[in-house]
């Protein structure tokens, strides 16, 4: 394999679906951070599936919001 054949593979299948967003191998571990954290997963988990090391800052610019009023901190607060 080479470094960019995950990005390829992502593109071509995204191309053969008709999926017109602009896709590369990041998107897949944005969307595994992202999804792990939304449904309570432990971040060394994540790290260590996603390939960050564990307790990694970088990794947190993976975490995407994706509704910010269901994320929200101070929801269930009292």
């Amino acid at each position: 394999m080479e470094p960019d054949s995950v990005t390829r593979a992502v593109k071509r299948i995204s191309t053969r679906a008709g999926v017109t967003l602009a896709w590369t191998g990041h998107s897949l571990r944005i969307g595994l951070a992202t999804t792990a954290r939304k449904r309570g997963k432990d971040a060394v988990a994540i790290a260590d599936q996603g390939g960050w090391a564990r307790h990694s800052r970088s990794m947190n610019g993976y975490f995407q919001r994706v509704d910010g009023w269901e994320d929200n901190a101070t929801a269930g607060l009292t």
